[in-house]
């Protein structure tokens, strides 16, 4: 999966911030999935599904426990290690690929269902484009521009989707899904996102 190079320094950067998150002897890693992938993944049939930084694995493992034959990829081996670990206590199998999201090539037409979750890079929605088989789905969901509002989460501003930039990047597919909403979580925080379904022609 091509995408805007952003150098090895920014790579090993984000590489150790993730290491050092999930290797800390606190870290409990959340083990049910995003909502809005449980509600709508639910709804589709089975096939071969990739998870985009997918982090600690609690998608992944769980479209698994739904049938898919799911890869999971992430920059930080550390939290792989967590994702394999869930898998096992869950009983299904996920494969998981170390890799800047990046520069991940996920190939031409393979996949029936590609994830982006909290993870907002434009460059790689080119790749989703073509990786993604006729008829096969993209489930994003990430911090809205809104989010900054609430005084946590990303620093950058980069980080946080424009639901406008969104559209346009996948403009001519059937989307099923669009919004722009907030979430109010377990410990009382709200958090705006924008969510997306869209089905490739």
């Amino acid at each position: 999966m091509s995408g805007r190079a952003r150098g090895a320094a920014g790579t090993s950067a984000s590489k150790e911030k993730w290491e050092s998150r999930y290797r800390a002897g606190d870290f409990e890693p959340n083990r049910e999935p995003v909502p809005f992938l449980a509600a709508e993944a639910r709804k589709l049939k089975p096939g071969r599904a990739l998870c985009l930084a997918a982090g600690a694995g609690r998608n992944a493992v769980f479209l698994a426990e739904l049938g898919f034959e799911v890869t999971a990829v992430d920059i930080a081996p550390s939290g792989l290690a967590w994702c394999r670990r869930l898998a096992t206590e869950r009983g299904v199998e996920v494969e998981t690929i170390a890799a800047d999201v990046l520069s991940f090539d996920a190939g031409v037409e393979r996949w029936d269902l590609v994830s982006n979750l909290y993870f907002h890079e434009p460059a790689i929605f080119p790749g989703v484009r073509s990786a993604l088989r006729s008829g096969g789905y993209f489930l994003f969901q990430t911090y809205a521009r809104a989010q900054a509002a609430f005084g946590w989460g990303p620093s950058n501003p980069d980080y946080l989707a424009d639901s406008k930039e969104l559209q346009l990047a996948f403009a001519g597919w059937d989307v099923l899904r669009f919004a722009e909403r907030v979430n109010r979580l377990e410990d009382g925080r709200q958090e705006a996102v924008v969510q997306l379904l869209a089905r490739k022609p």
